[in-house]
């Protein structure tokens, strides 16, 4: 093999490792950002038609929608039990309870959610865990953003992988 083909691999291997390394992360200004135009759907829109807004794949709260300028952002949701109507990318998520769910080491994040949003005087704040990238195909500390809608028992949620 030619000196050539040897350098031409080896860059067509590093700007493929870059492209997967590099691959552009929301920040935490972003993740409020969203919520806060969540939560000004949700005044403007109600409840029933915000589910149906958020969970909708073409929306533009929703990471695979072609008009989401937020990235790899999406909503979520949860109530004080775990029940989770919105989930913005994953509809089996969507009308199933999840308090009991875990990351790779033993954190109960959606508790962790549920005590922020009702039973913190914020209301709103950010979990730490573990979570498997989609992209990178690597276990990735994220944080979730979760804030309580209102007085109601409903908390919006979105996560960045840090």
């Amino acid at each position: 093999m030619n000196l050539k083909v040897i350098l031409l691999m080896g860059l067509s291997f590093a700007a493929a490792s870059a492209g997967i390394a590099n691959e552009r992360k929301s920040t935490a200004e972003e993740a409020i950002a969203l919520m806060k135009k969540a939560q000004d759907y949700l005044k403007v829109h109600g409840l029933e038609k915000s589910i149906a807004e958020f969970n909708n794949p073409s929306s533009p709260f929703n990471s695979k929608s072609e008009l989401n300028k937020q990235g790899d952002l999406y909503l979520y949701s949860v109530d004080p039990k775990g029940f989770q109507v919105i989930h913005g990318i994953n509809p089996r998520i969507r009308g199933t309870n999840k308090y009991d769910m875990r990351d790779v080491d033993g954190v109960y994040l959606i508790r962790e959610f549920v005590r922020v949003c009702f039973a913190t005087p914020e209301g709103r704040g950010w979990v730490n865990y573990r979570w498997p990238n989609p992209v990178s195909k690597q276990m990735e500390d994220k944080a979730g953003y979760v804030e309580r809608v209102g007085s109601s028992d409903l908390c919006l949620g979105t996560g960045i992988y840090k």
